[in-house]
């Protein structure tokens, strides 16, 4: 196995043994490294210590169908726990509340998709018009207490409106869509007023903006250029950006998904785990394994 390559495998072998007894010393083996290299290396290239990730990986899996309605303990029990106590310790202190409270809103609404309750990142592909857009983002602000000046983040959003006017992505909608939903995701994550509003600018070409906002444009830009983080905020762009882009991955060319989804897994992925945002780490994954293993 190459060198560079077998953290990437390891992940996806992983991602497809989820419900087995999994130990470092059995994928070091597999691997082909001794235990201590294998966790050093894995911790290094993919931003978690091998079983981190694995219990990571396990709860979201585990979120998932106990949103589907399965029952706790069966989960529970398929993914590696012993008892409901030990499980339900382990998800509040990944999710902030109990798994029988997922379970819960279940029952009580059956058409729940699982992307509520902090599972995951807010997605709004259902929203396809830029003013409905620019309301949600507003929303989202205004739902994590994020400070801003609603003059000047209008400002913000006209001036990408007039630079993309009469662009089209791949997928038919107004270009505009994407940096608003890339500025949405920013404010769900916790991001501050000021690189919300350069991700709105972050594909706007020639900046004309000053200050705080033009520095976090040129760290953005750098880091899409050399894989180099100087500012976190440029960073988080990039990070939302790449999420919305594998949100919308079908309508790029096919022969593009693997690469680009390598790239998520190798590059993206641990750069979320870098910031503690494992809702964002677990969605990268969760979109480009499908591409990894085709």
């Amino acid at each position: 196995m190459k060198r560079g390559e077998w953290a990437l495998s390891c992940t996806l072998y992983m991602e497809e043994h989820l419900k087995e007894n999994l130990t470092v010393e059995a994928l070091s083996a597999w691997a082909g490294y001794s235990p201590w290299y294998f966790s050093r290396c894995f911790k290094e290239k993919v931003g978690a210590s091998p079983m981190e990730y694995l219990k990571q990986r396990r709860l979201f899996a585990a979120a998932g169908e106990i949103s589907r309605g399965r029952k706790i303990l069966d989960v529970a029990l398929d993914y590696g726990w012993d008892t409901h106590g030990g499980f339900a310790k382990a998800f509040i202190s990944q999710f902030g509340y109990s798994p029988a409270l997922l379970r819960a809103f279940h029952l009580r609404d059956q058409s729940w998709k699982g992307d509520t309750m902090g599972l995951s990142l807010k997605n709004t592909e259902n929203l396809k018009e830029p003013e409905e857009l620019y309301k949600e983002l507003l929303n989202t602000l205004n739902e994590n207490g994020t400070e801003y000046e609603p003059e000047k983040l209008r400002n913000l959003y006209e001036k990408a409106f007039h630079f993309h006017q009469g662009q089209k992505r791949y997928s038919g909608e107004e270009y505009i869509t994407h940096p608003l939903k890339v500025a949405i995701l920013l404010a769900d994550m916790g991001a501050d007023f000021m690189t919300v509003g350069a991700g709105l600018l972050h594909d706007a070409g020639k900046w004309e903006e000053e200050g705080i906002i033009k520095e976090i444009l040129y760290a953005y830009e750098e880091f899409q250029k050399t894989g180099i983080c100087t500012d976190d905020r440029g960073a988080l762009i990039a990070l939302a950006d790449r999420l919305h882009n594998m949100r919308t991955i079908e309508f790029v060319d096919p022969a593009t998904f693997k690469k680009r989804a390598e790239e998520t897994v190798r590059i993206f992925s641990p750069l979320a785990a870098k910031y503690g945002d494992i809702r964002l780490r677990s969605e990268l994954d969760d979109l480009s394994f499908p591409h990894l293993s085709s």
